[in-house]
């Protein structure tokens, strides 16, 4: 009765989420709705302790766990360090930076439609090390340490475009002009960490490309845009001379070409409407700390996690609000090492569900995962209702 209870909230908060029913709805037509059927945890595993990377599955329908999802659907692995995981389409895009790869699965049944090699299509050394996928208009875009963006048409699997970006790329973000016209992908160049970032705008119409940088943005990992506003989450830098502590990481806010502090402390971030959530806990830190922001309204608040104090969030990995229900929150954690008592990075680490209300995350559920939980990403379906 609890699973159920629990997958028919989801379906009805979607509900809400997707539009009122117009007055020419008759009251017992059934209506078709998109639900959020599961969650797909990308696993990096440990190449320092020589363990691959695997992928976990939530069933929301049947308030299940699956481990090692691809392996059981291929017979092999994924290989070291996968980084990231898109659901665009009928299928599931998944980075394996070690393998230079990206795999394209059926997102049911996770069996390989095909692979894709980075360094095939880029060459050696442009397409070394993918990392990061975002997707538009019938195309995955993926960044690469090589210091590309590969643009690849999801039909016959060919790079289409290139372009060449600034150093480190990592995550990217999408944004269309007001009437539809134009589309631009902007990327985040990380430089390895070593102060000197940047953010590449692309002109997906022109393929022009420029290069934005400023003092404040130093090593980004992350973007969300708004129109022409970007949310930018930077993880700053690492103080060698206090014991590597990190510092100056958060989120910015870059418009017009200034830059502003918009959430002072930040190392994790997910958006979903009108909603940022992130966390904080930079390396050399045992706390960590959260908060929501309204990209609306500009104003943000504290945030805080109830409930949960049988399955506490040690160490976050991963954060994820479902862009079908953004009243679903989930957060990726490292459990703790049982000799050291510090953050375990070779020990299988859980997905905390919570529900937000009133600006604090209630627990609903935790799950295992693999070790090194780094991506979460949500697969749908259909439902029909019937009113």
């Amino acid at each position: 009765m609890k699973k159920k209870f629990f997958y028919v909230a989801l379906m009805m908060g979607t509900t809400l989420l997707t539009g009122c029913l117009g007055d020419d709805n008759k009251k017992n037509d059934p209506i078709e709705v998109t639900i959020t059927e599961g969650v797909v945890v990308v696993n990096n595993g440990s190449s320092y302790n020589g363990i691959d990377g695997s992928m976990s599955f939530i069933d929301l329908r049947n308030d299940a766990i699956q481990q090692n999802v691809y392996k059981t659907a291929n017979g092999a692995s994924l290989g070291g360090t996968p980084n990231d995981a898109i659901v665009y389409g009928q299928k599931l895009y998944v980075v394996g930076s070690d393998e230079n790869t990206v795999f394209v699965l059926n997102p049911k049944t996770f069996k390989e439609i095909t692979k894709i090699s980075t360094t095939d299509i880029l060459g050696a050394e442009g397409g070394v090390n993918p990392r990061h996928l975002t997707a538009y208009d019938g195309k995955v875009y993926v960044s690469t340490y090589g210091n590309y963006v590969a643009e690849i048409d999801t039909l016959g699997f060919t790079m289409t475009r290139s372009f060449k970006v600034g150093s480190a790329p990592e995550g990217m973000a999408i944004s269309t002009s007001a009437d539809g016209k134009t589309a631009s992908l902007y990327v985040a160049n990380s430089d390895y960490s070593y102060g000197n970032g940047s953010i590449s705008t692309i002109n997906l119409s022109t393929g022009s490309i420029t290069e934005f940088k400023n003092e404040k943005i130093r090593n980004p990992q992350q973007i969300l845009a708004a129109g022409d506003v970007l949310f930018v989450l930077d993880w700053g830098y690492y103080d060698y001379e206090d014991g590597g502590k990190q510092k100056e990481a958060g989120v910015y806010t870059v418009y017009n070409n200034e830059v502003t502090k918009t959430i002072p402390d930040a190392t994790g971030m997910a958006g979903a409407g009108y909603t940022i959530i992130t966390y904080s806990n930079p390396y050399g830190s045992t706390e960590t700390t959260y908060t929501m922001y309204n990209t609306r309204y500009g104003t943000q608040s504290a945030f805080r996690l109830s409930e949960d104090s049988e399955h506490p969030i040690i160490s976050p990995a991963a954060i994820a609000l479902d862009p079908n229900n953004t009243g679903y929150l989930l957060i990726a954690s490292r459990q703790k090492d049982p000799d050291t008592g510090y953050p375990s990075y070779a020990l299988p680490g859980y997905v905390n569900l919570y529900s937000i209300q009133n600006g604090v995350g209630k627990f609903q559920k935790s799950y295992s995962v693999g070790i090194e939980p780094h991506k979460i990403e949500f697969s749908y379906g259909i439902a029909t209702l019937q009113w």
